[in-house]
Order: structure tokens, then C-alpha cells, then sequence
């Protein structure tokens, strides 16, 4: 890392001064990045590509995308983005968690991304228990299917793992890896944990339970220091290493880092709050965040995925009883306007429990609408239900973060756009939780947040507090 430190300095020195910090975040169905000017907080250029990466499915539960095109459109991205980039002096780089491939001595990839969606991890390893449960019950962590190592133990049990294969990581590091020409990958914690078997309290794969499930431990990628990149390019660059997408999206969303929960629905959905110590009941994850300390998370399976079903629906429905198939165009809009008219209405809610897809906890968890009468049974109430259903369901996972930090929260800040483009989510949000919603001034906010953590790493800002007051300008929306 002082080697690193040495060529930027020396950089500099050439005369080349940077301005700019750079975020990319990968994400399931979208790849975006943001040049942002690390002295005005001001966002300079974005561009968001769709992630065409998603390979046809040979099975009902797996879920891959091809690595190498996930890398095209990056570098694809870079390129469209070249005015700025020159000025750009630290490169961060988010990513969906929980996901993992494999690469060759060469770092290259030699599989594609097995990402969090994919459920292998649910499939039964002997007559009464599935791959994931088995390994929690061996070993004592909580695992799930969709997790990094749950996949790698079911390829190691079927003859999978490629024989190339000399590493496993996540797509962020891969990417680290061919900005930086490396063949070696490096994993921050936030993303090493979410692979699963990482003991907080070290800082560390828990080696000894890896070997105990017959795991080779030496295809785990080394863990980075706090204060380690992973690298630079060849135009000296500092890239960072990877970060989760989770808590990209929380340092790019919240005004404060302490006094602030960030509620985010995109395809999933989580709601979280930062503290200084590993400390929450059941039902929490504990998350390592980047420069230190830790994030309380909930997740769900469903979020976004929640109001697409019920989208489906409608579409189904149309389809089925008009005389022409409905125009193409997404029936989001209307869902909200209608969820709004439900709002003003005084008719008893119909009350939704949004466990469509399970929980990482029970998979087999199912959803449930009940309260209906003859007065809410409308589309109206339905979308509004919907929508509690899925705040309700993120605000249980609340109840398990610690009072002292509860307490202590003045402003819920809102990501993804399940909530920036859904006005009642804001408002039901505001209403439960008694605090107005902020939107951050940027929305692309992991892409923000890992260009955060880069400013920080790259020395553009003195700590994780002054990039925060840069880059969060706008003003709280009370919904």
C-alpha cells in the first residue's frame, strides 16, 4: 500500500493534479458509473448500462452471468466516459454481494458469476437437510444459498470447481484485477463476509470451519488491510479495492454515518444502520464496512422483486381479459398513482405479508394477504398493501439493531428506485419510522459510495465523515 501511495504522490508531482474520484458499481441488472468532483461534491459525468450479462438458465435455481461481458461493458463505459477520466485519481468499485467465480493463475476468469439470486445452495445435500443448512448446522454461521461459499461447497460436492481454477472472488474483484493487470485477487471484508464462514472478531475466513467442511482454504483470496488497494492502473490510478454493494449504497446515501438508517429497495431490498462494535440480536447481519466498523443489516429476498410480481399481475391480467394486449410500457407509473389515490381513502388496509421469496432464514417462508372485505378489494388497496407489506417487512428487521443505535437515528435516508421513484413508499416509510427521508443528491448512490470509499483511500479526502459532507448537498424530504 506505501507503494501505492509513492506513485500517486510522484504523479502529482509530473504535474497531473487530480479532481476526481470515480465510482463503478456492478450491479445484477445494471452497471453504472460516477465521476464526481471531489471538491464540490458535484457529480461531473454518469452513465448507466444496462447488465446484459445474464446467461440462459440449465436449471430452475441457478443464476450466472458471463464475467468477461460484464468486464466489455465496464471497459465500455470508461471509454464513453473519456472527457473526465483523465482528471480522475481513484477508481472505487461496488458490487452485488454474496456472488463468486473462479480465476486461473493468470487471473482470468474460468467460470461465469454465480450471483446471490442463484439458489443451488437450497437443493438437498442428504434426505432431510439442503447444502446451506447442513453447513450452518457443522459449522455455527449463519449461510444461505446464493452465498460464495455455500455455491463453492455444492461444486465441490458435484465436480464442479474448474480444474483451472486457482482463486475464488467476486466480480468487483475481478474487475480490480483487470483495470490493474493483476493475477492475484484481493477481497475487502465487507465483501469477504458476505461469502460467508468470516469470523468478525479476526478479520478472517474462519480457516479451521472451512477445512472441517473439506474446503481448501487456499483458494480463498487474501483479505485487505483496512487501509489496502488493489491496485493502480497503468495511466496511476489508485483503484480500491471492491466494496459491497450495501455498503457503497449507505455511505452514498446518508447525510450522517451514525445518525442515519438507509432504507434500500432495488431488486432486493435492506435497511441498515452503522455501528462502532459487531453487536445485534437475531435477525440482524453483521456487516464489516469499509475503513472500519460495521453495518446492522436486514435483508430481503424481495424488495423490488415484490412490486414486480405484483406488476406481472396486472400485466397478466390485461392480457388476459382485453381485447388487445396493453402497450409495452411499464405499468409502474399507474401502480403508484393508484397507490396514492389508496392513500386518501378511508377504507380498512388489507394487511400483506410480502414473503413471496422466502427469507434467507427459511426459504420455504410463503406470503399471505389477508383483511380483505368488500370495501378494500380493489387494485388500489392491493398496490398500497403491497407496499406496506414490503415496509413492514424491513422495519421487523429493525426491531433486532440495538437500541442504543435506534435511538440515536434523526433521519432515514432512501436508496434504489423502489423508493426514490415511489412517493407513498416515502411516506409510509416517514409515517412508521417518525423521521423525514432523504434522497441523496446523486442518485446513483453505490456508484456514489464507492467513489467515496476511493476518495478516502486515495487521500482526496481526509476521512469517510468530510467525503460524506461533500457529496450529500440536498436537503431532507420530509415526504
Amino acid at each position: 500500500m506505501r507503494l501505492i501511495w509513492i506513485c500517486l504522490t510522484e504523479f502529482n508531482k509530473r504535474g497531473r493534479t487530480y479532481m476526481y474520484a470515480a465510482g463503478i458499481d456492478i450491479g445484477t441488472t445494471s452497471i453504472c458509473c460516477v465521476i464526481a468532483d471531489t471538491n464540490t461534491g458535484a457529480k461531473v459525468n454518469v452513465l448507466e448500462k444496462p447488465n446484459d450479462a445474464a446467461l440462459p438458465s440449465l436449471n430452475g435455481w441457478d443464476r450466472t452471468q458471463d464475467t468477461d461481458r460484464i468486464v466489455e461493458v465496464v471497459e465500455g463505459i470508461i471509454g464513453e466516459l473519456a472527457a473526465g477520466w483523465g482528471s480522475v485519481g481513484a477508481i472505487g468499485i461496488s458490487c452485488q454481494m454474496h456472488g463468486m467465480l473462479y480465476v486461473d493463475v493468470h487471473g482470468r476468469a474460468v467460470s461465469p458469476l454465480f450471483t446471490w439470486q442463484d439458489r443451488r445452495g437450497d437443493l438437498l445435500f442428504n434426505e432431510s437437510m439442503t447444502y446451506a443448512a447442513y453447513m450452518q448446522e457443522k459449522t455455527g454461521y449463519a449461510l444461505a444459498s446464493g452465498y460464495g461459499l455455500v455455491t463453492h461447497f455444492y461444486h465441490m460436492h458435484h465436480q464442479l470447481v474448474p480444474p483451472e481454477a486457482v482463486y475464488l472472488c467476486t466480480i468487483g474483484d475481478y474487475v480490480a484485477m483487470r483495470l490493474c493487470g493483476l493475477s492475484v485477487p484481493q477481497i475487502d471484508a465487507s465483501n469477504a463476509a458476505s461469502f460467508g464462514l468470516f469470523d468478525l472478531a479476526a478479520g478472517q475466513f474462519d480457516l479451521a470451519k472451512i477445512e472441517e467442511l473439506g474446503m481448501n482454504p487456499g483458494m480463498l483470496p487474501p483479505v485487505a488491510g483496512a487501509e489496502a488497494a488493489a491496485g493502480m492502473t497503468k495511466d496511476g490510478k489508485l483503484v480500491a479495492c471492491a466494496i459491497g454493494d450495501n455498503q457503497a449504497s449507505f455511505l452514498g446515501s446518508v447525510p450522517s454515518l451514525e445518525q442515519s438508517m438507509l432504507v434500500n429497495i432495488g431488486t432486493g431490498a435492506q435497511i441498515s444502520v452503522y455501528s462502532e462494535t459487531p453487536e445485534a440480536d437475531p435477525g440482524a447481519e453483521i456487516r464489516p464496512f469499509p475503513g472500519g466498523g460495521y453495518l446492522l443489516v436486514g435483508a430481503s429476498l424481495g424488495g423490488g422483486k415484490t412490486y414486480a410480481l405484483l406488476e406481472a399481475l396486472f400485466r397478466e391480467i390485461c392480457e388476459s381479459f382485453a381485447d388487445a394486449p396493453p402497450a409495452s410500457r411499464s405499468f409502474y407509473e399507474r401502480m403508484n398513482e393508484l397507490a396514492e389515490e389508496a392513500l386518501r381513502e378511508d377504507e380498512p388496509p388489507l394487511r400483506v405479508s410480502a414473503h413471496f421469496f422466502g427469507s434467507r432464514q427459511n426459504p420455504d417462508l410463503t406470503g399471505a394477504i389477508s383483511g380483505i372485505n368488500d370495501r378494500n378489494f380493489t387494485a388500489r388497496q392491493l398496490i398500497l398493501g403491497f407496499l406496506a407489506g414490503m415496509a413492514d417487512e424491513l422495519l421487523g428487521f429493525a426491531e433486532s439493531f440495538p437500541e442504543r443505535l435506534r435511538s440515536r437515528i434523526t433521519t432515514v435516508a432512501a436508496s434504489g428506485n423502489g423508493v426514490r421513484k415511489n412517493r407513498v413508499m416515502q411516506q409510509l416509510l416517514h409515517a412508521k419510522l417518525g423521521h423525514p427521508v432523504y434522497l441523496s443528491a446523486i442518485e446513483e448512490e453505490a456508484a456514489l459510495g464507492a467513489a467515496l470509499f476511493a476518495g478516502v483511500m486515495g487521500r482526496l479526502f481526509p476521512d469517510r465523515s468530510a467525503a460524506i459532507s461533500c457529496f450529500q448537498r440536498s436537503e431532507a424530504n420530509d415526504a
